[in-house]
């Protein structure tokens, strides 16, 4: 069945505004107000909306009219509407207004009615057309009428929400392909590597944050933990290259630049091709204690702790720095 969109559902809403008691709409304007809002909410099921009201509408105002349908198997059926607005102060529907419908329903042969008002329906109201079989009656106040639209209201997809499940659920694929058959990192792009990583360390149990493609400001992932009571935080970057290229230093500098500059906790280079003879030269044996540095094996290695995490035969450590400097 097709739904009605925000905008439609708006305008519907806007109408039914129209019907407030503390409006100045006189009855016949009234009716008219209300066909425009039932002809959409009837129309989606099928149905054409005939006003009937007048002198001799002989108890029905509205009349929503559906030919049989052999294709969706929906029967011929004819629906009775009566409206029953009131002006100033709001009041409550009269027990003689429910009992008149049920009367010119049967006189008229109908199986169902509405009675629609923006005054309230009594729990004697209520209790009366339940007891109506084979009669259906549905009281409708100006509540009501809103409740059938928002039914009617098409949802609107988050579509960056399910992308973000179905990269997530792709990463756990290849993270746990990566553990049984390493090969695999070479047929994967580089930003792919990134959110397999990303991917692992949450599953390892880190709090994740995956850093745009691009102007990531040094970084890819950072990593978030509790170290002996507080909050640490690293910074992780992923090199892979399908030139099969090695990182040198300027590389790993520009890392540690960046976790110094920003005073990190420390930080994780991975390299799925590995580093140059050179590249931790300039290192000092300060700067070796706060970034560590790991090849395909490390990253092959993390997967597969990840996979022995989500079978539940890993648990993390108290102290989750074990993980990556390990």
């Amino acid at each position: 069945m097709r739904k009605l969109s925000a905008e439609e559902c708006d305008a519907l809403d806007l109408e039914l505004t129209k019907l407030r008691a503390d409006e100045s709409l006189d009855p016949q304007e009234s009716e008219l107000v209300l066909g425009r809002v039932l002809e959409p909410l009837f129309g989606i099921e099928g149905y054409r909306v005939e006003h009937t009201g007048g002198l001799n509408d002989q108890g029905i105002d509205f009349r929503a009219l559906r030919m049989a349908d052999e294709t969706s198997s929906a029967p011929a059926e004819t629906i009775g509407v009566q409206a029953k607005f009131y002006r100033k102060a709001v009041r409550r529907v009269p027990m003689g207004e429910v009992q008149k419908l049920i009367g010119a329903a049967l006189l008229q042969d109908l199986t169902r009615v509405v009675l629609v008002s923006n005054g309230e329906f009594s729990r004697e109201a209520h209790a009366a057309v339940e007891k109506s079989l084979p009669l259906r009656i549905e009281l409708l106040d100006i509540s009501g009428m809103r409740g059938w639209i928002s039914r009617l209201r098409e949802e609107k997809v988050d579509v960056e929400a399910e992308v973000r499940i179905m990269l997530r659920d792709l990463s756990s694929g290849l993270a746990r392909l990566i553990a049984k058959s390493p090969d695999a990192l070479d047929h994967l792009e580089w930003r792919m590597v990134e959110q397999v990583v990303a991917e692992v360390f949450e599953g390892l149990g880190f709090v994740v944050t995956l850093t745009p493609g691009s102007k990531d400001g040094g970084k890819d992932v950072i990593l978030t933990c509790t170290v002996k009571g507080k909050l640490a935080e690293y910074y992780v970057e992923i090199k892979h290259w399908r030139s099969s290229t090695k990182v040198g230093s300027i590389a790993v500098e520009k890392l540690l630049k960046v976790i110094v500059e920003e005073k990190k906790d420390g930080g994780l280079f991975l390299s799925t091709y590995g580093f140059t003879s050179n590249a931790f030269e300039q290192l000092t044996t300060i700067d070796k204690q706060k970034l560590k540095f790991g090849d395909q094996e490390k990253i092959v290695t993390f997967c597969q702790t990840y996979v022995k995490a989500k079978a539940g035969l890993w648990s993390p450590p108290e102290n989750l720095t074990e993980v990556l400097f390990a």
